[in-house]
């Protein structure tokens, strides 16, 4: 593969898509976005102002036009909801065009394994959005680890805090609630921190356990004072409610200054009357007791790796977002905060601890992993190594695949093997 301009179609220009056609505009060096695909014209538009030279002919509202039309870019990025992954996914492998595929790969084990299937047998160049492996925080713990710093690796606890108003606004109230719609949680939230313990540890995991529920966001959980109310501008105990739509999106986020996601989920313009009206009208105003949701609100994972390492990994919506991490090896350990991005490091031999700390890539929602995936990707696309990638097909089936088995043990109350 030569250095020339590569050229990159958006297929779903929703906030993940945006953000990549963002940080490829930021971080490419000539590659461009001449073509999206999405039936939503207020998107396409968005996509527009960052690659005003894309014409009319390279914008679709529907895949199938777009393949029907062969190879007309060298590149893809997938980032439709879940269930609409499969399809596009294979049909643009069969054309040739090297891939940036949204996580997680698809609902079920078999669509996966039919992705993989096709991006092999067609050689492209594949990524699945694991973004945590791009961060700067990730790959120090990953470097320390392989390093020897404490010794032997034995075991790993692995915290996602999801954050009880992002649980809210995308388990709650948004389209990742309801699993007939989107995927089950810890598919949809957290296959990347399952793939996160896979980079550190280096090993396959050969048998999982898991337990969760939805305890929390039933309607038999309503306070007694909100019972009338099937909307947050309606409620009189709304000042008192934590997840208050109200409280979420207007005092917490409007008013202290953003301008940006989660906003723009609710609305194209995003000001204070269009969000007001978003909440009178829309999905986000709901109570959250009152919603269709059935996703998992906390969960933990066990998880036994080739060797016998094992790790833990807990997820929780109740608590204020970010990831934590303890490390245990047999001549030290590690403890990783990604929220205050600071690593110490405790030596058995001299009882010392010590701190360092890992400067993220950008101030985004992954610690700089949207931006790291990015450049890796656009490196791998202009030189054609591969190795830019962090994690191939097949270890991206693998994580994906330990998801499905640990949701499998929390549906049946067993231990579950990892089925490859």
């Amino acid at each position: 593969m030569n250095n020339s301009k590569k050229t990159v179609v958006i297929i779903g220009a929703g906030s993940r898509g945006l953000g990549y056609a963002k940080h490829i505009k930021h971080y490419g060096e000539g590659e461009i976005v001449v073509g999206v695909v999405d039936p939503n014209l207020e998107r396409v538009k968005k996509i527009k102002e960052i690659f005003p030279d894309i014409t009319d002919e390279m914008i679709f509202s529907d895949w199938k036009d777009f393949v029907a039309k062969g190879k007309i870019a060298d590149a893809v990025v997938i980032a439709t909801q879940d269930q609409m992954h499969k399809e596009p996914a294979i049909a643009c492998a069969n054309l040739g065009y090297h891939m940036l595929l949204e996580k997680p790969m698809a609902p079920n084990a078999e669509d996966c394994q039919a992705i993989v299937h096709a991006v092999k047998q067609s050689d492209i160049i594949f990524a699945v959005c694991h973004v945590l492996r791009y961060t700067k925080f990730f790959q120090k713990l990953h470097e320390l680890i392989v390093g020897g710093t404490i010794g032997d690796l034995v075991t790993i606890q692995h915290f996602e805090h999801v954050g009880y108003w992002h649980m809210a606004h995308s388990f709650v109230r948004g389209k990742w609630g309801n699993e007939s719609q989107s995927s089950f949680m810890l598919l949809a939230k957290s296959c990347h921190d399952i793939d996160i313990l896979r980079y550190l540890i280096g090993k396959p995991c050969v048998r999982t356990q898991s337990f969760g529920s939805l305890l929390h966001f039933k309607k038999e959980n309503k306070p007694a004072e909100a019972a009338d109310a099937t909307r947050c501008l309606d409620c009189g105990y709304e000042s008192h409610c934590p997840y208050s739509a109200m409280k979420i999106y207007i005092r917490d986020q409007f008013d202290e200054g953003t301008r940006r996601w989660p906003l723009s989920v609710l609305v194209s313009e995003i000001t204070r009357d269009n969000i007001l009206e978003s909440l009178r009208v829309g999905p986000y105003g709901r109570c959250v007791y009152e919603c269709t949701n059935d996703v998992v609100d906390h969960q933990v994972v066990n998880l036994e790796y080739e060797g016998g390492i094992t790790a833990s990994f807990t997820m929780s919506g109740f608590n204020v977002g970010s990831r934590e991490i303890i490390i245990q090896g047999t001549r030290g350990m590690i403890r990783g905060d990604m929220i205050k991005n600071k690593i110490s490091i405790m030596d058995f031999l001299t009882d010392n601890t010590k701190e360092i700390e890992v400067a993220p890539l950008a101030n985004d929602f992954h610690g700089g992993g949207d931006e790291g995936l990015i450049q890796a990707w656009l490196a791998a696309l202009r030189t054609g190594d591969r190795k830019l990638i962090a994690s191939g097909p097949d270890e991206s089936l693998e994580s994906h695949l330990t998801v499905f088995a640990a949701e499998q043990s929390r549906l049946r109350g067993t231990v579950d093997k990892i089925g490859l």
